[in-house]
C-alpha cells in the first residue's frame, strides 16, 4: 500500500469522474482511510498506476465513452494483482463476459439501485483498512492470499447482473458445477437443484430442437455459441435467453469447463413480436382494401341517382373479394327508422326497421349509436339486424360474421349506413375501421351531391317560404340587439357540423355583434372581416343552424333568409314535393313555431341562375368557395378596397399567400364556367 499517511490510495477513472454517484467526492466521503485521485485520460492513467502508488481502480466504461475494459486489460497487463472495479454504463452479456475474462474486481453496473453501497463494499473488501501490528502495516493487496482471490472472484461472478453457469466438461453429461445468483433469479432454480445436473433442464416442449441441436453441436466440438432459447423457469413460465457459451481450456489446451452468459430477453423478443403482428396485420389490411376504396370511389363518381350508389356500393363491398356480406340503408332522422335498400346476398324490398323499438332486431342499439354518434361501431350479436337475420345469414357452418356498422355522414347530415361482415374473428381491428369510416364519409358526400344535383337540374321544383319562431333561434335574438338590419348573405355548413354565416350589418351594431360570442352558447366566433363607415361584414360561426343542415339533408336550395326580431324567415327550393314536406316535417321538429307562408311548383331548366351556381360550387372546394364568398361579402372586389387579404387569410387561419392561392383558383374556375356555359 501507499504510504501516504497510512491511507489507501483510489484512482477514479472515466469521462467525468468528478461527476455523479460515484464520484471522486462520493468516494471520499463514503470511505475512511482513503485519498481519491481521478483522471479523465486513459494513458494518464495507465502512467499512474504503473507508479504502484495506486491501491485500487475504479472506472467507469461506456461503448460511446471511456473505455474502461480496455483500461482493466492494460492494467492487468503492468499490475496484475491490482484491484479494478468496473461501473457499465450499461450491461450486456458481452460487456461481462470481457471483464470477467480480464480478472475484474468487481463489477457494478451504474443502472443498479445501490451503485454506490456495491463499489464501496468492493473496495472494502479488496483493500481493507490498513491495521497496526507488532509495528508492521498489513499490506492486503501484495500479501493476498489464493483464499481472498478466489473470495474475490466468486463474489464478481455471484454480482453479475447476467446469469453466469460453469459447466464441468470433464464429465460426459456435463453438469453445471456453479451457478451465480442472477441465474437463481432469472430461472427460480436454487443452485442446490440446478448443481449437479446439464443445464438442459431449462428445456421445454416449445424450446426450439433446431436451436438445441446448434447448442449441443456447439459443446461437442468445444466451440463457443451464441443462441437465442425459449427457456422454462422452475414454476413452469417461459422465458426467452440470450445464451452465449465459451470453452475453457487448461494449459495444454484441453477443455476443462464452459462457462455460460445468460441474459432474460423476453421484452426485446415481445417487441419484436408484437412488432411481426402489426406488420402482418397491415399487410392483411392491405390485401383486403386493396383496390377496394378506388373502386368504390369510382363508383360513386359514375353514380347518377342514390339508387345506384346503393346497389353498386353494396355489390362491390360484399362481393367476398374483401368481405362477405353487405347492406345499406336510409336513415329517417325524426322517425327514428332505417330502412335496408340493398343487401349483398341477393335484391330485397325495401325494408324499415324502428331502432326506437324495444323489440327490434338484435343489432338495432349498434346501428343507433353509430347513427347518433356519427362513428363506426362493431356489432355485438353475430345475427346482426334484418334483412340478415336469416336462415342464410350471418351464421352458418363456417361460423359466425363479424361485422360493423358505419354510419353515411356528410357535413352534419346522417344520410344511412352501411353494414359490413366478415367470417375473420380479426377483420375490423382499428385500422381497417378507420378506413371504413372514410369510406362512409365519401358515401355520405356522394349521396348529397346527388340529391342536391337533382335539386338543380330537374325540370320542375317546389318554392317554399316558412317563417320561424322559437326561444332556439339565436340569430332572431341577436337581430333584436342591433339597431340595423342583419343582412344575411351565405350560410355553409362545414366538415365538423358548425356552420359559417356572412352578413352584413351596420356599422353602429360592430360592437353588439362582436359580443354574440359570450352572450350566446351556440355562437362560437364571430369575426369582422371588413368595415366601412356605413356597414360592415360578419362572419358568425355557430355549434349548429337546424335550417342549414336540414336544408342539406334534403338537397335543399337556399336562396334568401330573411331575420328580424321575430323571427327568420326562409325561401329555398327543392327537386320533390316529398323533400319539401319531409324538410317542413323536420323544422317544425326543430323549431317551436314554423308558418308555411308559401308551397309553389313551377318549371325548371338547367340554364337557371341557380343550377349554375350549383354548378360552379360544386367544382370549387370548401376552401376557395369560402375565399371567394369572404371576399365578395366584405368588399374586397369594390374600389376602394374595404378590406384586404391578410384580414380574410387570417380569419381562415391560412397565410396570406395561401388566401390569394385558393381566391384565384376560384375566380379561374368562375370564369371558365361563365365563358364555357
Amino acid at each position: 500500500m501507499s504510504n501516504a499517511g497510512d491511507a489507501r490510495r483510489i484512482l477514479r477513472v472515466g469521462d467525468r469522474p468528478e461527476r455523479g454517484l460515484i464520484s471522486a467526492d462520493a468516494l471520499g466521503e463514503s470511505l475512511d482511510a482513503v485519498v481519491v485521485e481521478s483522471a479523465t485520460d486513459f494513458l494518464a492513467a495507465v502512467e499512474r498506476v504503473e507508479t504502484d502508488e495506486i491501491d485500487c481502480v475504479v472506472t467507469d466504461h461506456a461503448p460511446a465513452g471511456f473505455d474502461g475494459l480496455a483500461l482493466l486489460e492494460s492494467i492487468r497487463r503492468s499490475r496484475p494483482q491490482l484491484p479494478v472495479v468496473v461501473v457499465p454504463d450499461v450491461s450486456d452479456g458481452a460487456i461481462a463476459r470481457r471483464a470477467v475474462a480480464a480478472d475484474a474486481t468487481a463489477y457494478v453496473p451504474a443502472a443498479s439501485e445501490d451503485t454506490l453501497e456495491l463499489v464501496v463494499d468492493a473496495i472494502e473488501d479488496a483493500v481493507p483498512e490498513p491495521v497496526e501490528a507488532d509495528g508492521q502495516v498489513r499490506m492486503p493487496i501484495n500479501d493476498r492470499t489464493a483464499t481472498e482471490e478466489q473470495r474475490l472472484k466468486e463474489r464478481a461472478l455471484d454480482e453479475a447482473p447476467v446469469g453466469i453457469t460453469i459447466g464441468d466438461a470433464t464429465v460426459p453429461d456435463k453438469p453445471l458445477i456453479y451457478v451465480n445468483d442472477s441465474f437463481v433469479e432469472m430461472t427460480g432454480y436454487d443452485k442446490e437443484e440446478a448443481i449437479g445436473v446439464n443445464c438442459r433442464f431449462l428445456q421445454g416442449e416449445e424450446t426450439d430442437a433446431e436451436t438445441t441441436l446448434q447448442l449441443r453441436e456447439a459443446v461437442r466440438d468445444q466451440e463457443s455459441a451464441a443462441l437465442e432459447l425459449l427457456n422454462y423457469r422452475a414454476d413452469g413460465s417461459t422465458f426467452w435467453n440470450n445464451l452465449e457459451i465459451s470453452p475453457i481450456r487448461d494449459e495444454d489446451g484441453n477443455v476443462t469447463n464452459f462457462v455460460g452468459f445468460q441474459q432474460d430477453i423476453t421484452e426485446r423478443k415481445e417487441a419484436e413480436a408484437a412488432i411481426r403482428r402489426e406488420r402482418e396485420t397491415l399487410r392483411r389490411l392491405l390485401d383486403r382494401v386493396e383496390g377496394l376504396v378506388s373502386d368504390v370511389t369510382e363508383i360513386l363518381v359514375r353514380a347518377d341517382s342514390r339508387a345506384d350508389i346503393d346497389r353498386m356500393t353494396v355489390e362491390r363491398i360484399g362481393d367476398g373479394a374483401e368481405f362477405d356480406r353487405a347492406w345499406i340503408g336510409r336513415y329517417d332522422s325524426p322517425a327514428g327508422t332505417i330502412t335496408i335498400t340493398r343487401d349483398s346476398a341477393g335484391g330485397i324490398d325495401p325494408e324499415t326497421v324502428d331502432l326506437t323499438d324495444a323489440d327490434a332486431p338484435a343489432g338495432s342499439d349498434a346501428v343507433a349509436e353509430a347513427l347518433d354518434r356519427g362513428e363506426v361501431r362493431r356489432f355485438e350479436d353475430s345475427t346482426a339486424i334484418a334483412p340478415l337475420a336469416d336462415a342464410s345469414g350471418t351464421s352458418g357452418a363456417d361460423g359466425p360474421l363479424a361485422g360493423v356498422v358505419i354510419p353515411l355522414v356528410y357535413r352534419g347530415t346522417t344520410y344511412g349506413a352501411l353494414a359490413v361482415y366478415d367470417r375473420d374473428s380479426e377483420a375490423f381491428d382499428e385500422t381497417e375501421r378507420t378506413i371504413l369510416a372514410a369510406l362512409g364519409r365519401a358515401i355520405g358526400a356522394a349521396v348529397n351531391a346527388v340529391v342536391s344535383k337533382r335539386t338543380v337540374t330537374t325540370d320542375t321544383a317546389f318554392e317554399i317560404e316558412v317563417a320561424l319562431e322559437g326561444p332556439t333561434l339565436v340569430l332572431s335574438a341577436l337581430a333584436e340587439r342591433l339597431s340595423g338590419t342583419l343582412a344575411y348573405r351565405s350560410a355553409r355548413a362545414t366538415d365538423d357540423g358548425s356552420v359559417r354565416f356572412l352578413f352584413r350589418i351596420d356599422a353602429a351594431d360592430e360592437d353588439a355583434v362582436q359580443a354574440a360570442a359570450d352572450r350566446f352558447d351556440a355562437v362560437t366566433d364571430v369575426r369582422i372581416l371588413s368595415r366601412t363607415d356605413e356597414d360592415c361584414a360578419v362572419e358568425i360561426v355557430m355549434e349548429d343552424s337546424p335550417f342549414v343542415t336540414i336544408l342539406s339533408g334534403y338537397g335543399g336550395d337556399l336562396q334568401d333568409v330573411s331575420i328580424d326580431a321575430d323571427g327568420v324567415d326562409l325561401s329555398f327550393r327543392v327537386a320533390t314535393e316529398q323533400n319539401g314536406r319531409a324538410i317542413v316535417d323536420d323544422l317544425e321538429d326543430a323549431y317551436a313555431t314554423v308558418t308555411l307562408i308559401s308551397y309553389r311548383e313551377g318549371e325548371r331548366t338547367d340554364e337557371s341562375p341557380h343550377a349554375f351556381r350549383r354548378a360552379v360550387e360544386d367544382d370549387l372546394t370548401d376552401r376557395q368557395l369560402t375565399a371567394l364568398q369572404k371576399a365578395y361579402v366584405s368588399g374586397f372586389f369594390e374600389w376602394p378596397r374595404e378590406s384586404d387579404g391578410d384580414e380574410l387569410a387570417d380569419s381562415m387561419d391560412v397565410v396570406p399567400s395561401t388566401y390569394y392561392q385558393h381566391l384565384r383558383t376560384a375566380e379561374k374556375k368562375l370564369a371558365r364556367a361563365f365563358f364555357d356555359a
